[in-house]
C-alpha cells in the first residue's frame, strides 16, 4: 500500500498538482484577453450609438424673441432646458429639435423679417414666438400662407386672433380671459365707475371691448379711457396723469407691458397718485412679473392689486426654478439680484411649448418622412411672401400640436380652439417688495378665499362681497377700503342749477335781492336735498344757480348734460327720455299723475234729504213688499201667535210693523209701542246716512270727460300735455294754467262757463294745491305712473348712489315729516294726498223738512196718546162716580164749578154727566 501523507497518496498529489497547473494557465489567459474583450465591447457600443445618432432626424424650429430683454433671455433658456429634459426622458426619440433663434429687437419689422428668414433660409418646420402681440400679427399672416405652425407663449393680446388664423396657436392665457375676474373684484367692492389706462397701440386697445362689456355686465361704468403712447416722454405721461387727477373717479385699471407700466407708476408716485384713496388694478401682463421686477420699480407699485393665472406649487416647479435661477445667473448675469433671476409663468409656458413641439415632431415623424430641408430652394421673386412655398407636413404638425395633451410645468397642457384652456386667476397685492395672494377666481366658483373654497352665494360669479376678501394694503399704506372716487385736485364748488318758478313755490322758491343781486333759495325740494347732503360721509361744497327754464325742465336737464351745471335740484320729474342723458337719484316724492276736480257734497242743503235713504222706485217697491210680507206673516202667525190676535186693526198694525222691522233689524228690541218702534227704526237708518262723510268728486272717470267733451287743464311747461294727447283729448279742449289761483278759478267755472272740468298734474303739485284750498277740491287717480321727483346728476356721477342712500334713510326718520309740515299748510294732508281726518258740518236746513214732519207726527202722536189718556181716565171716573152717588156724594166732571160744602141730598143715578 502506498503510504498516505498529509495531502493523500502520491497519485492523488500528482493529480492535484496537474489540476492546479491547468488552473494557473487558464487564469493567465483570462487576465491577458479580458481588457481586449472590454475594448472590443466599447467599440461595438460606440458604433451602435454612432449609428443611432446618424439615424436621428434633425428638425429645425424657429424662435423669434427680443433677446436683449429679460423675458427673451429667460424664455430661450427655459426652452433649451425643456428640450434637454424631454430627450433625457425619451432617448428613444428619432427626432431632435434644433432651435434657430432670431432677435426681433422689440421691432415689428424686425420680427417679420426674422420670420421670413427662418422660413425661407432655415427651412424651419415650426416657429415659436414672436414675443409680443404687435409682432405676432404679420407672422400669423405668414403662417397661414406657408402652413408653418406658429405657437406663442407670451403674445396674449386679443388683436392677434381677431381674424381667422388657423395656423396660429396661443399656448398662454388670452387677455380677455381675465376680464371676468377683474369685473368680479370691482363688483365685490361696489365701485361703480372706473377709468381704463392702456397703451396706445393694438395690444392696449385689444382688451377694451371685452373688459368694457364685463364691467357693464356687473353695473360698473367705464367713464373714461386714458391712452398712453408707448414711447412718450415723462412730461407727456405727467400731462395724462394730471388729467386723471382732475376727475372724480379714483379706480384705475392699467393694461400695459411691464416696462411701460413701471414708468407710469413711477410718475404717478411722483405726482402723489399712489396715496390714500386711489385704487390701481393691473392686468396679468404686469401681474405675472411683479415678483421679478427691479426693486425701484416694485417700490413705486406698493398697494396695487394684480391679476395673474394661478399655477399650483409642486416639487417639479421648485426643482425647475432652482435649476433655472442657477443657470440664468451663470449664463447671463452672475451678479444679478436673485429676485430678478427667478422664472415666471411665461418661462413655464415656454418650457411646455418646447416640450409640445418636441413630442409633436416625433409623432409626425412616425407617420411620414421628415427631412432636414422642408422646402426646395427655388428662385425667390420680388414678392417674398407669395413666392414662399407651403410646408407639406404643416397640417400634420399643426394637428399633432393641437391634439397633444400632457402634464406640463404650468399645469395641464391642453389646447381648446387653438388656445390654452382658461386658467384660474389669483389676485395679488403688492406689499413692500413682495406680493401676497388675497383671492382666487375661477369660471365655476367666481371669487373664493382658497382653491378649495366653494361658491359662497349660489353659483353666481359676482356674488361675493369685499368683506369676504383678505385685508388689502392700499396705496398710501392704508387699510381702509377706498370709496372709489373723490373730489378732483382742482375741486371747485359744485354748480347746482335750481329752476326759477313763478308758481308752486312750495318746492323751489327763488328770491333775488334787487340791491345785492344775490339770490335766496328755499322750498321743500331744497330742504330735502340739504338734509340728504348732511347724511353724506363727506363734505360737499356747492352753490345754487337760479335758471329760468322757460316753462320746460328739459332745458334744465340739458344744462347738466352739457356740463353747464354739476347737478340740478328741484321738482324735476324722473321720466325715461331724461334718463338717457343724465342720472337721477331715487325719488323723494310720491310718483304719478292724478286728476284734480271740484268736490260735490251729498249734503246739499235740501229740505227733503230725509227721503234719500231710498230712491223713489225703491220706496214704491219697499211699500209693496212691506204690505205683501205683512199679509203673509199675518196668515202664518194669526192662528198660533197671541200678538197677531185681537181686533182686526191690531192684527193689521202688528203684521205691518213686523214686515217693516225686517228691513231695519229692530224687531228684536224691547219696545212695546208700535209708533216708537217705527220712529226708532227709521231714525236709526237716517242717522247712519247723515253721519257718514258725504263729499264726492264731481268727476270720477276719464271716459266721462271724453264723452261729455269737457275741457281739461294742465300746468304750463309740463310733460302732462303729451299724456293728455295720448288719452285723445282734442287740442282745443286742453288749456294751460300757470298758477294755483288759475287752477281754482277754472275748476269753479267748469267747462260750460269757460273753465275746465278737471286739471291733470303730478301728485306732489296737487298735494300742495289741496293743502292750500282744502276740501273744496279732490284728487282722483292716479291716472298715469311716473317715478316722482329726483335730483339730477351727470351720467356716472358717484353722488347718485350716495344721495339715493341718504334719501332712503330720510324716509325712515322724523326729519322728513318735519320738513313736510313746514311746507304743507294742511296738517291733515298726509304724504299721499288724502285727508287723514276732518268732519263735514251738517246745517239745520238739511233737516228742516224732517223736523217739520217729525214734529207734526210727534204732536199728533202726543195728542192721540193724551186724548186716550183722558178717555181712559174719565171712563174710570164714571165707574167710580156711580158708587159715590149711591153713597150720597157728588161727582164733579171737568168744566163744572167747584163743589160746595158737603150737603146731604138725594139724587138719582142719572144726575151726573161727564
Amino acid at each position: 500500500m502506498e503510504p498516505r501523507g498529509l495531502f493523500g497518496s502520491r497519485r492523488e498529489a500528482a493529480s492535484s498538482a496537474a489540476t492546479c497547473s491547468r488552473r494557473r494557465s487558464l487564469n493567465v489567459v483570462f487576465f491577458f484577453f479580458f481588457p481586449l474583450l472590454i475594448v472590443a465591447a466599447a467599440a461595438g457600443n460606440t458604433t451602435a450609438a454612432a449609428a443611432a445618432a446618424a439615424a436621428r432626424v434633425a428638425v429645425d424650429v424657429g424662435v423669434i424673441l427680443d433677446l436683449a430683454t429679460a423675458l427673451g433671455k429667460k424664455s430661450m433658456l427655459s426652452m433649451e432646458m425643456a428640450l434637454e429634459d424631454v430627450y433625457a426622458a425619451h432617448p428613444e426619440f428619432a427626432t431632435r429639435v434644433a432651435l434657430r433663434a432670431r432677435d426681433s429687437r422689440g421691432d415689428v419689422v424686425a420680427a417679420a423679417s426674422a420670420a421670413i428668414d427662418l422660413i425661407r433660409n432655415e427651412n424651419v418646420a415650426i416657429v415659436i414666438g414672436p414675443q409680443s402681440t404687435l409682432q405676432a400679427e404679420f407672422v400669423t399672416y405668414l403662417a397661414n400662407k406657408t402652413k408653418v405652425p406658429v405657437i406663442t407663449f407670451s403674445a396674449t393680446g386679443d388683436a392677434v386672433t381677431r381674424y381667422h388664423v388657423p395656423y396660429f396657436i396661443r399656448a398662454c392665457s388670452k387677455d380677455s380671459y381675465q376680464v371676468a375676474s377683474i369685473a368680479a373684484f370691482v363688483k365685490a367692492y361696489e365701485w361703480r365707475n372706473v377709468v381704463l389706462v392702456y397703451e396706445d397701440n393694438n395690444y392696449g386697445v385689444g382688451i377694451l371691448p371685452s373688459i368694457t362689456d364685463a364691467l357693464q355686465g356687473v353695473g360698473v361704468n367705464v367713464i373714461n379711457r386714458s391712452a398712453f403712447p408707448a414711447y412718450s416722454p415723462n412730461n407727456h405721461i405727467d400731462v395724462e396723469l394730471y388729467k386723471l387727477m382732475t376727475m372724480q373717479t379714483r379706480v384705475f385699471i392699467v393694461h400695459m407691458l411691464p416696462a411701460r407700466a413701471s414708468r407710469l407708476f413711477a410718475r404717478a408716485k411722483a405726482l402723489g397718485m399712489m396715496t390714500k384713496g386711489y385704487v390701481w388694478i393691473v392686468t396679468d401682463s404686469i401681474g405675472i412679473v411683479l415678483d421679478v421686477l427691479p426693486q425701484h420699480s416694485i417700490e413705486s407699485m406698493e398697494g396695487i392689486v394684480g391679476f395673474r393665472p394661478y399655477i399650483a406649487d409642486s416639487t417639479r416647479i421648485t426643482d425647475f426654478s432652482s435649476r433655472f435661477t442657477t443657470l440664468f445667473r451663470t449664463k447671463y448675469h452672475p451678479n444679478t439680484d436673485i429676485r430678478m433671476a427667478k422664472p415666471t409663468i411665461f418661462q413655464l409656458w415656454a418650457y411646455d411649448v418646447a416640450w409640445a413641439v418636441a413630442t409633436a415632431t416625433e409623432k409626425v415623424h412616425r407617420t411620414r418622412s421628415l427631412n432636414p430641408t422642408f422646402h426646395p430652394l427655388g428662385n425667390i421673386g420680388k414678392n417674398l411672401v407669395d413666392d414662399l412655398p407651403a410646408l407639406p407636413a404643416g397640417p400634420e404638425l399643426l394637428n399633432s400640436i393641437l391634439q397633444g395633451e400632457f402634464d406640463g410645468l404650468a399645469g395641464q397642457f391642453r389646447l381648446i380652439d387653438r388656445h390654452l384652456q382658461v386658467p384660474t386667476y389669483e389676485i395679488v397685492n403688492v406689499i413692500g417688495e413682495k406680493t401676497r395672494v388675497i383671492r382666487f377666481w375661477s369660471p365655476d366658483s367666481g371669487l373664493t378665499m382658497s382653491m378649495n373654497s366653494t361658491t359662497i352665494h349660489g353659483d353666481a360669479k359676482f356674488s361675493t362681497s369685499s368683506s369676504e376678501l383678505k385685508n388689502i394694503i392700499w396705496p398710501g399704506d392704508s387699510t381702509t377700503v377706498p370709496k372709489g372716487w373723490d373730489f378732483p385736485v382742482n375741486a371747485k364748488i359744485l354748480r347746482i342749477g335750481v329752476p326759477l318758478r313763478h308758481d308752486f313755490k312750495t318746492f323751489v322758491n327763488v328770491e333775488i335781492n334787487p340791491n345785492t343781486n344775490r339770490s335766496t333759495v328755499s322750498g321743500y325740494s331744497i330742504d330735502m336735498f340739504e338734509a340728504a347732503v348732511k347724511k353724506l360721509p363727506y363734505a360737499l361744497r356747492y352753490e345754487y344757480i337760479p335758471y329760468d327754464c322757460a316753462g320746460s325742465y328739459d332745458q334744465l336737464v340739458s344744462q347738466v348734460f352739457f356740463k353747464k351745471f354739476d347737478a340740478a335740484v328741484g321738482d324735476v320729474t324722473i321720466i325715461a327720455n331724461r334718463t338717457r342723458y343724465v342720472d337721477f337719484t331715487m325719488p323723494y316724492t310720491e310718483s304719478g299723475v292724478s286728476m284734480l276736480v271740484l268736490s260735490k257734497s251729498d249734503d246739499e242743503p235740501t229740505t227733503w234729504i230725509f227721503l234719500q235713504p231710498l230712491a223713489k222706485d225703491l220706496w214704491i217697491a219697499t211699500m209693496i213688499f212691506i204690505f205683501f210680507t205683512g199679509l203673509v206673516v199675518w196668515v202664518i202667525e194669526r192662528p198660533i201667535n197671541r200678538d197677531f190676535q185681537g181686533s182686526k186693526w191690531k192684527q193689521c198694525i202688528t203684521a205691518f210693523y213686523f214686515a217693516f222691522s225686517t228691513l231695519t233689524f229692530s224687531h228684536g228690541q224691547k219696545i212695546q209701542s208700535i209708533q216708537s218702534k217705527i220712529v226708532v227704526s227709521y231714525t236709526a237708518s237716517l242717522s247712519s246716512m247723515l253721519t257718514a262723510e258725504r263729499l264726492q268728486p264731481s268727476v270720477t272717470d276719464l271716459k266721462q270727460l271724453l264723452a261729455n267733451g269737457d275741457s281739461v287743464g294742465h300746468q304750463n311747461g309740463s310733460f302732462v300735455q303729451s299724456i293728455l294727447k295720448k288719452l285723445k283729448f282734442d287740442d282745443h279742449k286742453i288749456k294751460v294754467y300757470s298758477t294755483q289761483e288759475e287752477y281754482a278759478k277754472a275748476l269753479r267755472m267748469g267747462s260750460k262757463h269757460g273753465g275746465v272740468s278737471a286739471i291733470f298734474d303730478e301728485i306732489p303739485y296737487l298735494n300742495s294745491f289741496c293743502s292750500k284750498y282744502g276740501r273744496e277740491f279732490q284728487m282722483v287717480g292716479p291716472i298715469d305712473r311716473t317715478s316722482g321727483f329726483g335730483f339730477v346728476l351727470p351720467k356716472g356721477s358717484p353722488l347718485v348712489p350716495d344721495l339715493s342712500e341718504a334719501i332712503l334713510s330720510l324716509t325712515e326718520e322724523p326729519e322728513r315729516l318735519k320738513i313736510e309740515k313746514t311746507w304743507f299748510m294742511d296738517s291733515s294732508l298726509d304724504y299721499y294726498g288724502s285727508h287723514s281726518k276732518g268732519s263735514s258740518r251738517i246745517s239745520f236746513q238739511s233737516f228742516q223738512g224732517l223736523f217739520i214732519i217729525v214734529g207734526c207726527l210727534l204732536g199728533a202722536v202726543l195728542l192721540i196718546n193724551f186724548s186716550k189718556f183722558l178717555y181712559d181716565k174719565c171712563k174710570e171716573m164714571r165707574g167710580f162716580g156711580s158708587d159715590r152717588v149711591h153713597r150720597g156724594e157728588r161727582v164733579v166732571c171737568f168744566g163744572e164749578a167747584q163743589p160746595q160744602p158737603p150737603q146731604i141730598v138725594m139724587v138719582d143715578r142719572q144726575s151726573c154727566a161727564c
